[in-house]
């Protein structure tokens, strides 16, 4: 067996690897999800699969409410934040102004900071602006926490676009915002859809800034909600693990949808 052969089976054992790791919690859950209440009962012990655990949080708990208040503010976090980053990528791309790269540079550093950092003064904020238990508001938040990532992403693509196709819209009479949407838009379409996929996944895997700013439990975010099944002397673990199966569904749906618009975004960026 050559070298090359020998290195390409280390990648494809590695990769097995990494899956199998990443896979087994995930697998142990949707199963266990199946066990009824008694999750953690002998592994050698005959196993019923039961919808009893789905019953029950579809049935007699506020997830599903909960599930479609996340959806309302991940939808929010997207419409807003993704007309915004695009715009925002094209003005740091093809725009000329002063303090350009300060502005653009001050925006990746703002990543820096952790969440936990912002919690305290965003509250404060929140509470003169009286904007608890806000949905719309709560996605605005997300948007903004997710914004630099976005912009990031689509200024990359469009500094891989030849200025010649500006200078070909413009002589063909297109002003800058024709040239932009007729022209421009449509090729960065990739960046924008993997964006947004960014952009709603880490919005709904958020705890804190939805813990910190929704107090009314009737809106409550899916995330928040999963802690009620915690009391303070027993935990019911099937519900747990069946509301968390249905939680992963919308992530695992989104990036299966948009699975070769991320292809496109890592090929273009590894061009790029």
């Amino acid at each position: 067996m050559t070298l090359s052969k020998l290195r390409q089976l280390g990648v494809e054992v590695t990769g097995a690897v990494v899956a199998l790791v990443m896979l087994v919690p995930f697998l142990w859950t949707v199963i266990e999800s199946f066990h009824g209440s008694d999750v953690f009962a002998p592994t050698l012990s005959v196993f019923r699969p039961t919808l009893s655990n789905y019953r029950y949080v579809l049935l007699h708990t506020q997830i599903p409410k909960e599930f479609l208040n996340s959806l309302v503010a991940c939808a929010t976090a997207v419409m807003i934040g993704m007309p915004v980053s695009c715009l925002a990528a094209y003005g740091y791309s093809r725009l000329h102004f002063r303090g350009k790269a300060v502005l653009f540079y001050g925006v990746l550093v703002s990543q820096l900071l952790p969440a936990t950092a912002m919690v305290i003064p965003l509250y404060r904020v929140w509470s003169l602006a009286h904007a608890f238990n806000n949905l719309v508001a709560l996605g605005a938040v997300y948007a903004a926490f997710n914004m630099a990532l976005a912009v990031l992403l689509i200024r990359n693509f469009f500094d891989n676009i030849p200025l010649a196709l500006d200078d070909a819209a413009a002589i063909d009479g297109c002003s800058r915002g024709q040239a932009f949407w007729y022209v421009l838009r449509p090729l960065v379409t990739p960046a924008v859809a993997a964006s947004a996929v960014f952009v709603f996944v880490n919005a709904w895997q958020d705890y804190l800034l939805s813990s910190s700013l929704v107090t009314n439990s009737g809106d409550f975010t899916v995330n928040v909600g999963l802690y009620a099944f915690e009391g303070a002397f027993t935990t019911n673990w099937g519900a747990i693990l069946a509301s968390a199966v249905l939680v992963s569904v919308p992530t695992v749906v989104t990036f299966a949808l948009a699975q070769r618009y991320l292809v496109r975004v890592v090929s273009g960026g590894v061009k790029g």
